[in-house]
């Protein structure tokens, strides 16, 4: 009889609690290679939840983050999509960040009628995941041709690329295939890695420089480019490098000299930070010090902004999770912190992009070769 009472005692407690606050879950790589970017989206997230709730909440309710570490690892993922969809007191996610993660979890989410909004893949099979998959990000159809038109724009015509074997870097490569071939040109010498496991490029760049590659498009994390590019230069080789995944917290102290001259994209000038950003930015090492302060980058705004989303469906009248998707589906103009965002057809929310390299150590914009 005890036994049963504790047990009704605790459900009830559970229910009082579901119906007091709003959950929103987030799978999000908080440890190992993509750790840091991780990291910084989840604060990113704490921080809209914080000025939701110090604003009165959600028509009276708070909001309470339910945070998961997919560790970039799809079982994981996968995992954490069965914990959240089985959770009625949750509304909606952010999940995931690597393009595998989003991809491995979309059919249970879609499964389940629960949005789930990535803030990093880029795969273009997200766009095709589902009607409950969403992200705050342009796909690699988009993106890619945006980093392979740096490369062209700049004279450069013997490319190479070195891409992760995922659904991120195998993506990413087709569509760079396809870009330099409506030019008349084609990747010279191209080398998959398993991410988290390369460490030696050392046979690539040899076929890079015997093939004549003046440039190569790196479709990899900030610590595979650091890696490559650190070869590189140990091997005497200078190749204009642009990467996918630059503009990153960890690119500069990783790959150090090596890394300079190195071209890629972001949502604004890393000089010119717009007055909201950096806003954001300012709030998210309040009460931080030394290694624990963000710096400035893409996914903590990204996830801010997604959060707020989810909050301005529930504020205009979004009861259930489907409610949620049918709002967000059809969300035009949204005023975000990273600027007016749209949701399309396939569910992207497209971010503006602009050519930046690091020079001097920083990161700055690319005006050009």
């Amino acid at each position: 009889m005890l036994v049963a009472i504790m047990v009704v005692v605790f459900f009830s407690g559970c229910k009082r609690q579901a119906a007091g606050t709003i959950k929103i879950g987030v799978a999000l790589p908080l440890t190992g290679t993509n750790g840091t970017d991780g990291n910084c989206a989840l604060r990113g997230a704490q921080i809209a939840v914080k000025d939701i709730n110090a604003a009165g909440g959600i028509n009276g309710q708070q909001v309470e983050l339910v945070s998961e570490d997919d560790q970039s690892d799809p079982k994981q993922a996968a995992d954490m999509a069965n914990l959240f969809v089985a959770d009625p007191s949750i509304v909606a996610c952010i999940a995931d960040y690597n393009s595998v993660c989003t991809l491995a979890g979309a059919p249970i989410y879609n499964s389940a009628h629960l949005v789930h909004i990535s803030v990093g893949s880029s795969s273009p099979k997200v766009s095709t995941a589902g009607p409950y998959t969403f992200r705050m990000l342009v796909n690699d159809t988009t993106h890619l041709v945006f980093d392979t038109n740096i490369v062209l724009n700049a004279g450069y015509t013997k490319v190479g690329s070195i891409y992760q074997n995922d659904d991120f870097g195998r993506g990413g490569l087709a569509v760079l295939e396809d870009t330099l071939a409506k030019k008349g040109l084609k990747v010279l010498v191209s080398q998959s890695f398993l991410r988290g496991e390369a460490n030696d490029f050392n046979a690539t760049i040899t076929k890079m420089k015997a093939a004549g590659c003046d440039s190569v498009v790196c479709i990899a994390d900030e610590t595979e480019l650091a890696i490559f590019a650190k070869q590189c230069a140990q091997q005497s080789w200078k190749p204009f490098i642009v990467s996918t995944t630059l503009y990153r917290p960890d690119t500069i102290p990783l790959g150090g000299q090596a890394v300079e001259g190195v071209a890629g994209d972001m949502m604004y000038d890393p000089n010119k930070v717009p007055a909201k950003i950096q806003a954001l930015f300012d709030k998210l090492n309040v009460g931080y010090t030394g290694a624990e302060t963000v710096k400035p980058n893409s996914a903590s705004p990204c996830a801010y902004d997604v959060i707020n989303m989810i909050a301005a469906a529930l504020k205009n009248g979004a009861k259930t999770r489907d409610d949620i998707q049918k709002y967000l589906a059809n969300l035009k103009n949204y005023d975000g912190v990273v600027g007016t965002l749209n949701v399309d057809e396939n569910g992207d929310i497209a971010v503006p992009y602009v050519a930046i390299q690091i020079k001097g150590g920083q990161f700055v914009l690319y005006t050009g070769k």
